[in-house]
């Protein structure tokens, strides 16, 4: 009886024992990481299958050596992402089933998502709210989530070296006061753009360090963007624009006489992008928006 007793003892202490060293080992394996929200939320330390629901992210993830299993199709669109991600999964809207598929450690998704409860029971899922911090502040964002945060600093002094100096270069050029508008046609809409919407916005106001016409800062400051009507565009253009065009190759108010009288027109000061790769401000994305912005603003 006393065998019998001791054996029952050994037994419920051994498996106390494993249960906590399971315990342990999970809580070893995780972290964890505070929402823009402040609601924090359990993520693995090291993510070894990250799908990314998100676009915005995707490039800086894999910048940092991230390993993204899947990403929505619209990051073909991207001239210069769709090669980065070629053999990469690639998810449609609402591609839940798809996404459990892939068997993610960690998804990552946008805070406007409808399917966040969804993602949550495939596994642990970070909604990230867009704009809630600057492009560089978001990289460093993900060095954390990566356990990278060295990595994407050091990314993000590289950079701001570099824009310096091509700030000063493109200013000695154009002129310190030069002024810089962003247009694109989305939708048979026209929307100006600010510094932290994409479009170029990141590089023009915020690397280069270059001005918005007056009225059109203080149209754009609330939202990040403004709508406008043709009528309008006289009265927001900047010494220098950027076009593009969300699906087609030109602008449809680049074929109205109106716009032929904007003096950035005649003195040749357009500067005619693709939206589809400015939409994103990763690493990837920048240093080519870099390159090309600056090669034309120098001409």
């Amino acid at each position: 009886m006393k065998q019998l007793v001791s054996f029952i003892i050994l037994a419920v202490l051994l498996l106390s024992a494993c249960s906590n060293e399971s315990k342990s080992n999970e809580e070893e394996s995780t972290k964890s990481y505070t929402l823009g929200s402040g609601k924090k939320v359990d993520i693995p330390k090291h993510p070894k299958r990250i799908a990314v629901v998100a676009n915005t992210y995707a490039g800086g993830i894999k910048y940092l050596g991230g390993n993204i299993i899947g990403v929505t199709k619209d990051i073909e669109k991207s001239n210069v992402l769709k090669d980065k991600f070629k053999n990469t999964a690639k998810l449609n809207e609402n591609d839940v089933e798809k996404v459990a598929k892939l068997k993610p450690d960690l998804i990552i998704v946008d805070t406007t998502d409808k399917n966040i409860k969804k993602y949550k029971k495939i596994a642990a899922t970070l909604p990230i709210e867009y704009g809630n911090k600057d492009y560089l502040d978001t990289q460093i964002e993900l060095g954390k989530i990566l356990g990278k945060e060295k990595e994407a600093k050091d990314w993000v002094e590289k950079w701001k070296a570099q824009t310096a100096k091509d700030s000063k270069e493109i200013k000695r050029h154009i002129g310190e006061n030069a002024t810089v508008s962003i247009f694109d046609d989305f939708s048979k809409t026209i929307y100006a753009f600010g510094p932290e919407w994409g479009r170029g916005g990141e590089v023009l106001y915020q690397a280069f360090d270059l001005n918005m016409p007056t009225p059109l800062e203080k149209e754009v400051k609330k939202d990040g963007w403004k709508e406008l009507s043709q009528e309008q565009l006289p009265k927001y253009a900047g010494d220098y624009i950027i076009t593009m065009s969300e699906g087609k190759a030109q602008p449809e108010f680049e074929k109205t006489n109106m716009w032929q009288q904007i003096p950035a027109v005649k003195n040749n000061h357009i500067i005619k992008v693709k939206a589809e790769t400015y939409w994103y401000n990763d690493p990837y994305s920048l240093a080519f928006q870099r390159k090309e912005l600056k090669n034309n603003l120098m001409k």
